[in-house]
């Protein structure tokens, strides 16, 4: 059985003050908070978005960097507020969408 080296994290988070944004705009945001060596370690991707909530997956070892790019954003006055960080997807869509 194969070993992974590196676990994954998922990080669900919203936009407040009612802001919606397209997926690729959200996701030129993302890439661009982050250096193209970091970008590249941490393999930062947006799995879900819904235009004003999303689910950020990165390596584990990039979970803080990745927290606070998104608690950092900015978006036409309103801001990112991270909800809830795990290690199974599954769970982040259960506190962010009730699913």
């Amino acid at each position: 059985m194969a070993v992974r080296n590196t676990r994954q994290r998922y990080i669900g988070f919203e936009i407040t003050d009612g802001k919606e944004l397209e997926r690729k705009d959200m996701i030129m945001m993302i890439r661009n908070s982050f250096t193209k060596d970091e970008y590249a370690d941490l393999e930062p991707w947006l799995t879900v978005f819904t235009g004003s909530k999303g689910i950020l997956r990165c390596k584990h070892i990039g979970k803080e960097r990745a927290l606070e790019i998104l608690d950092s954003m900015d978006i036409e006055g309103a801001k990112v507020k991270t909800v809830i960080t795990s290690g199974t997807i599954r769970k982040v869509q259960k506190k962010l969408f009730g699913d």
